[in-house]
């Protein structure tokens, strides 16, 4: 283990460099055209919603709502006014959700639509249509309001294809804004008691423009167009409905802590693999068989000496002893008699005494027809001594 530990830390190492040569790596900017007023790409609007609130004279304390349903389910409320405001590249809405609008604007409302494709209902019920222009004119991008003089020019990028409107001249609508091509992109529509405002250059909207030197302006004059009114600020169109607020949502809508996730979720699964592998099973504790023997012999002298059987007892020990001498001492014990004594004396090394105390006792013992227990203890306690001195006990099981 000690040879890979600088192996293991150079790659920590570069595996840590690594990391924070991504994270701290530009980000590549990202041109997606979303209009979407949390986001602060180029073309988002998250600068024009922070600024809405202030673009009016004496509108800094209104109210800016930002709509996350259909527009039919918002205009349900028929007590409902102010201006409703679309900036998208396509507006989109069915016959129910246009002839909402419709009563809306009707009521003396205003809708101010910025798109470069508009819903077929709309456009027929208005007699308008929008077309593309040769993004090569240089004119196409370069837009002025026909309330002011021709020199405030307001241009978007180049490289972006132009969208005009083309509109019944005999439908009443009035002209506000063309490019220096002369093709109208802004107008306004008269509805019953409202007005529909309609922009072909959504472009002009967003973050790039409003950061653009000169050119902040032309969204600002734009919405001037409508009077001092609560404002309804549309992402339904370009967001969907309002999600549920869940951990999970955050962690999708932002790209490092997605990764960040993805990356537990693996690491996650790969320790669970290792440690699956390497991780031994819990072996189970096997019990030594027991020996029972002793048990068996404590139970069966226990046997006898509640039925006073001392005699039967004191003949088994003696049987047990006088085989234990001849296992162990190769001793002939068919009649304790001298010789014997003194042969087992010598063997063993046992005291003299006790081997004649137990040789008389054993003799006794054999003449009586029945012993007491104080016989018994004292012939259990000479063996125990001889056993004792001689360091040779029976085993259990002999």
């Amino acid at each position: 283990m000690k040879g890979y530990r600088n192996y293991i830390i150079l790659i920590v190492l570069l595996f840590g460099a690594l990391v924070m040569l991504e994270y701290f790596r530009p980000k590549p900017v990202d041109w997606s055209h979303t209009y979407s007023r949390k986001d602060k790409i180029p073309f988002g609007t998250y600068a024009l919603y922070d600024l809405l609130p202030g673009i009016f004279p004496g509108q800094e304390v209104q109210e800016v709502q930002e709509v996350r349903e259909p527009i039919y389910n918002l205009l349900q409320d028929s007590t409902l006014s102010g201006n409703y405001v679309f900036i998208n590249s396509y507006f989109e809405a069915d016959s129910v959700d246009t002839n909402a609008l419709l009563d809306f604007v009707s009521r003396g409302n205003q809708v101010f639509i910025a798109a470069e494709n508009i819903s077929r209902f709309l456009t027929d019920t208005l007699r308008f249509d929008t077309d593309h222009m040769d993004s090569d004119s240089p004119d196409s991008t370069a837009l002025h309001f026909t309330s002011q003089q021709k020199h405030l020019v307001y241009s978007y990028p180049k490289n972006q294809e132009a969208v005009y409107v083309d509109a019944d001249h005999k439908a009443g609508h009035v002209a506000l804004g063309r490019n220096k091509a002369g093709y109208l992109n802004f107008m306004k529509v008269p509805f019953g008691k409202g007005w529909f405002y309609i922009n072909s250059a959504p472009l002009a909207f967003t973050n790039y423009q409003l950061l653009s030197q000169d050119q902040s302006e032309y969204a600002a004059t734009a919405l001037s167009h409508l009077p001092v009114a609560p404002v309804y600020w549309d992402e339904y169109q370009k967001q969907g409905r309002m999600e549920s607020q869940s951990k999970f949502r955050v962690l999708m809508e932002h790209e490092p802590l997605t990764w960040a996730y993805y990356i537990a979720l693996a690491s996650m699964v790969l320790f669970l693999l290792f440690k699956s592998k390497r991780t031994q099973r819990i072996i189970p504790v096997v019990e030594p068989p027991r020996n029972t023997t002793l048990d068996f012999v404590k139970t069966i002298g226990s046997l006898y000496f509640n039925n006073g059987d001392h005699k039967n007892i004191a003949e088994k020990k003696i049987a047990y002893f006088l085989e234990h001498l001849r296992l162990h001492y190769h001793l002939s014990t068919n009649t304790l008699d001298e010789e014997l004594k003194d042969r087992l004396v010598n063997k063993s090394g046992a005291d003299e005494a006790l081997v004649a105390n137990i040789f008389n006792l054993i003799s006794s013992i054999r003449e009586s027809s029945s012993i007491t227990a104080q016989t018994l203890m004292m012939l259990n306690n000479y063996l125990e001594e001889f056993y004792a001195q001689t360091s040779i006990r029976p085993k259990a099981n002999a």
